[in-house]
């Protein structure tokens, strides 16, 4: 089992019984204290648990790092297959966009081997998970921290790692409405995501099958601005249907 893989299952554990001791993680696993100790200092660095003397504790169920991982263990599977398809797409030498979101930190956990990859990304989560690969080059697109998706707000676009024009932007919805607009509840979100579609001369959204037909006030962009959508089968048909007619290209997994 890899690193993260044990991390994301130290997490379910908290969240299953809010507490859990090194030791008792140690032999379920099969690794050492040491590790195990090693992964909750991780963990506790992105706030995403508490450290405590011989274990840790989950966090307050209201904080955002506590809202965010409930949003990662949400529909996970779909976000997984999601991902892995998405992952196909990113190929040597190019420049790629990532926005923020749970479906777009399973892409980076899912990223192939690559080489000469330029990354630009909004997200402090992502950044972190792919700074230390080989054959990447990782920037952070600045703006002000928004804390609810561990990530930045983006205000200018041509200002962003330099004004980079990337070959390919993955993004997210927070929802996407009945008039097939990417909406989310925040305007400075929105905004960002419009920026970030801007710098890329190809769009990616990943948006599984939960994200679609609700409403929110803020519009991002339409799907027409977008050249392929990555979701999954548990689309309900009625939907389906309307999508397929776009002339977007559609991949169910």
């Amino acid at each position: 089992m890899l690193a993260e893989q044990r991390r994301h299952q130290i997490m379910l554990e908290l969240q299953r019984v809010g507490q859990a001791k090194t030791r008792e993680l140690a032999e379920r696993f099969g690794v050492s204290e040491v590790t195990i100790r090693s992964d909750l200092e991780n963990l506790d660095a992105k706030k995403q648990l508490i450290k405590t003397h011989g274990g840790a504790i989950a966090l307050p169920v209201d904080s955002p790092a506590a809202a965010f991982e409930e949003r990662m263990n949400r529909n996970v599977e779909a976000k997984r297959r999601i991902a892995q398809m998405a992952a196909r797409l990113i190929l040597d030498n190019q420049s790629i966009v990532f926005d923020s979101g749970s479906t777009l930190l399973q892409l980076a956990m899912q990223m192939p081997p690559v080489h000469n990859v330029v990354v630009a990304t909004t997200a402090m989560n992502i950044a972190q998970h792919l700074m230390y690969r080989p054959g990447l080059d990782v920037h952070m697109i600045g703006g002000r921290v928004f804390p609810n998706t561990v990530s930045t707000i983006v205000s200018d676009a041509d200002k962003a790692v330099g004004g980079l024009v990337a070959h390919q932007a993955f993004v997210s919805a927070h929802a996407i409405d009945h008039a097939f607009d990417v909406v989310d509840v925040s305007e400075d979100i929105a905004r960002t995501k419009r920026n970030l579609v801007r710098m890329a001369r190809r769009v990616i959204l990943v948006a599984d099958s939960t994200k679609w037909d609700i409403g929110a006030s803020s519009k991002a962009f339409s799907l027409s601005r977008v050249d392929m959508i990555i979701t999954d089968t548990g689309m309900p048909y009625s939907i389906r249907s309307r999508l397929d007619k776009l002339d977007v290209e559609v991949r169910y997994v």
